[in-house]
């Protein structure tokens, strides 16, 4: 339970940084099309920043439960 815990802190912890820094970045489409004619949008978003936080949180969590718990 040790090392699990451990490299899935480490995880959290490294993408909850790079969430919080606003590294990630995904489109959003939309399409209509009304007759012939096609319009297509496409938005580039950030994940909310409010969720790196918590992953930071959540992973130091588990960093100290996988530190803490005994073999």
């Amino acid at each position: 339970m040790r090392m699990p815990a451990l490299i899935l802190g480490v995880i959290l912890l490294i993408v909850g940084g790079l969430i919080a820094a606003g590294v990630f970045k995904y489109e959003d489409k939309n399409k209509a099309e009304i007759g012939p004619v096609a319009l297509t949008v496409t938005r580039e978003k950030t994940p909310p920043v409010n969720l790196g936080w918590v992953l930071i949180g959540v992973g130091a969590v588990a960093m100290v439960v996988g530190a803490a718990s005994k073999k």
